[in-house]
């Protein structure tokens, strides 16, 4: 088992590299996904009784390896019928080509992104120069950028509706999970999560600078905000955000976001708009 854990570790590290990539757990602890902008490319089951990774895979080299490597490269297990033509599992105990292996990690990532649309390769592109960073509501970088957010909402909403309300359910104390991003290591955006209760967590301090707008960094900053969720066994996440931020609810509704009547400390508060989203 001691070369089994060199060699998830090498996968993990090895999917992680790819331009975009992140860990996800949407179906529980295992597998353990890897996605680009919310889409799979590699599921890994890393314990000892099943010991697999399915890899997405262009129908024609997915039936060649099948070839090669019989009863060790099969049809994706999980996968309903129209799609197991497009993944293959690969049986890691009876399967020792880690170069081979790596190949076909590097092309269930292209024939992902390869069929992205023109403007989500673009966005794509631009996430290149973003390095993402995990911590917590302390971290000084995050305390600049949540000033930034609220000057920005006291320039929108100030004046017409009085934010000091809000400041008790922003308070950083209380916020443990933050995502940073940066881009030539300045930090440019941010998000964050607290528990809401055992199955949902609420969505918190998201802010994109307004120089790295329109590149999808607020919407890559959701995407991962709710992977690290689900890992942390969460289900729902919620959110609450000011009626006239119309570009803040585009974004969340793009997300998957749906409204809801307005929970916990902002029920009656008539300026506010509550969401929710399964993970």
């Amino acid at each position: 088992m001691e070369n089994h854990i060199k060699i998830i570790e090498a996968i993990k590290e090895y999917c992680l590299s790819h331009l975009g990539a992140y860990e996800a757990r949407p179906f529980g602890e295992y597998p353990i996904c890897y996605k680009v902008m919310g889409k799979i490319f590699a599921q890994l089951n890393p314990q000892e009784n099943f010991y697999k990774i399915t890899l997405k895979c262009e129908p024609e080299k997915s039936y060649l390896y099948r070839q090669l490597y019989p009863g060790v490269i099969v049809r994706g297990y999980h996968c309903p019928p129209a799609q197991q033509p497009h993944w293959n599992t690969i049986d890691l105990d009876e399967f020792s080509d880690q170069e081979f292996l790596f190949q076909m990690i590097d092309e269930a990532y292209d024939s992902l992104i390869n069929k992205f649309s023109k403007k989500a390769k673009d966005k794509l592109g631009n996430l290149s120069k973003i390095e993402f960073k995990h911590t917590d509501g302390e971290d000084p970088d995050f305390v600049t950028l949540c000033t930034k957010l609220d000057q920005a909402l006291d320039e929108i909403v100030g004046k017409q509706y009085q934010r000091s309300k809000y400041h008790q359910f922003n308070q950083r104390d209380s916020i443990h999970d933050v995502i940073l991003a940066y881009n030539n290591g300045e930090p440019v955006a941010c998000g964050a999560y607290k528990r809401f209760d055992e199955n949902h967590v609420e969505i918190k301090r998201v802010y994109v600078d307004p120089s790295q707008r329109h590149m999808g960094l607020g919407a890559e900053v959701i995407r991962r905000l709710e992977a690290k969720a689900r890992i942390n066994g969460y289900k729902w996440c919620v959110l609450e955000t000011g009626r006239l931020l119309e570009a803040a609810h585009m974004m969340y509704k793009k997300a998957g976001y749906q409204i809801i009547p307005n929970y916990g400390q902002y029920a009656g508060m008539e300026d506010s708009i509550c969401m929710e989203h399964k993970i």
